[in-house]
């Protein structure tokens, strides 16, 4: 049953179920921005600008083929076609349809989309960003326990209207590992695993988001490891905020095929210019989660 979804400020209507705020008045005269369907997708792309193990990409076209599970077919940004595996689970096709998939949906939409946790801040909006494995979604989750409203985990979608820039809210569910949960003292046993392994340990968490308008972004927090004993946090100014910002944009490497370099880093240029962004350092050995929050939530 097809349903229409509010999901980076975009009316999807989708085919397979999305973890998102469904649009209950959405006639069927409407015209939604986005169709997510099942059918037959390309072998290939016709010479492709940019071709990898796992994905082709040329200007308005992205296929990516996950052995196992689906492909799916990107077409100008209004369009994802996905041909499953037989003995896919939904569960699987729905985590490269949220991640990859939907993320390059976004770049063709030009909209800057970075790899990064987001959370509510007095109705402004705070970023985590960073490589895999140095907290991203933690933070996102710990500080939604203490009560900031979440925004969007991984995938985090910003636009820039009137010159500001504003982070609109996406699918409304965190990916976290086991270990994680236990720290938040959250039981896995009542959660959906994210199994593209069997050995996997990682746990769909539901949350609650806020309304899909979008929020003036205030903060960026740009997050990293390292074999020093105390946590750091230091605010960038001027031009060294770009490239932290252009370095954590999500799969940065679609744009290679996709085109649209140029455009991104205006983006990106523009974002740093309005917006605070810091460099935090956390010990590699050794989560201590609350007292980085506390100074977080100092630089707030």
């Amino acid at each position: 049953m097809n349903q229409t979804y509010h999901i980076f400020g975009l009316k999807i209507r989708s085919s397979l179920p999305l973890p998102a705020q469904i649009i209950a008045d959405f006639s069927a005269d409407d015209r939604p921005d986005v169709i997510i369907e099942y059918g037959n997708t390309p072998k290939k792309l016709f010479n492709p600008r940019d071709e990898r193990a796992c994905y082709q990409a040329t200007p308005g076209e992205f296929l990516l083929r996950i052995d196992s599970v689906a492909s799916y077919y990107v077409r100008d940004g209004n369009k994802i076609t996905i041909t499953p595996n037989p003995e896919a689970g939904e569960e699987q096709i729905r985590i490269f349809l949220m991640g990859s998939a939907i993320g390059a949906l976004l770049h063709q939409r030009n909209i800057l989309v970075l790899h990064a946790g987001a959370i509510a801040v007095n109705g402004r909006g705070v970023l985590f960003s960073g490589h895999s494995g140095t907290g991203k979604s933690t933070l996102a989750a710990a500080f939604h326990k203490r009560g900031y409203p979440f925004l969007a985990d991984d995938v985090c979608a910003v636009i820039m209207t009137g010159g500001q820039p504003e982070v609109i809210p996406g699918f409304s569910r965190l990916k976290l590992w086991g270990d994680v949960l236990k720290k938040l003292d959250q039981d896995k046993d009542q959660l959906v695993s994210v199994r593209w392994t069997e050995t996997m340990d990682k746990y769909f968490l539901p949350v609650e988001t806020v309304d899909e308008k979008p929020l003036s972004l205030e903060s960026v927090f740009i997050l990293s490891k390292n074999c020093a004993d105390k946590i750091d946090i230091t605010e960038l100014n001027g031009h060294e905020k770009i490239y932290p910002i252009i370095n954590n944009t999500y799969r940065l490497g679609f744009l290679n095929g996709l085109g649209g370099k140029n455009h991104h880093f205006r983006q990106c240029a523009a974002v740093a210019a309005r917006t605070r962004v810091h460099s935090v350092t956390r010990p590699d050995k050794g989560f201590r989660l609350n007292e980085l929050m506390d100074l977080l939530e100092a630089n707030f």
